[in-house]
């Protein structure tokens, strides 16, 4: 397992095809594992951000780019990260992104 780091950024970019399976809304939880049976127990995650990807609309047509960063406030370090997807540009049966960063400090 990695160290500990503190969180505080998003950054995506889009895929190359279908806009309508872009991810505009994310929640990022993270917990502090220090194994990968940790990982996968009973313990809970802790949310620490629920918010836009910065894809919108507007990036319909912009494929293979990344959009602006996503700031969020955060003051606890964590070692283990989890990115659920909750809403998509459109209604669709997929999620597509070329990257998704979480960016921090160690």
């Amino acid at each position: 397992m990695s160290r500990a780091s503190l969180d505080v950024d998003l950054l995506f970019a889009t895929a190359n095809d279908d806009a309508n399976r872009d991810p505009i809304i994310v929640t990022l939880e993270e917990k502090n594992a220090t194994s990968a049976t940790d990982l996968y127990s009973g313990t809970s995650w802790t949310l620490i951000d629920g918010g836009s990807t910065g894809i919108s609309a507007s990036t319909y047509s912009n494929r293979l780019t990344y959009v602006s960063q996503q700031h969020f406030s955060n003051t606890i370090a964590f070692r283990s990260y989890r990115l659920l997807v909750i809403s998509l540009l459109r209604n669709e049966n997929s999620v597509q992104y070329a990257e998704a960063h979480i960016i921090g400090y160690i």
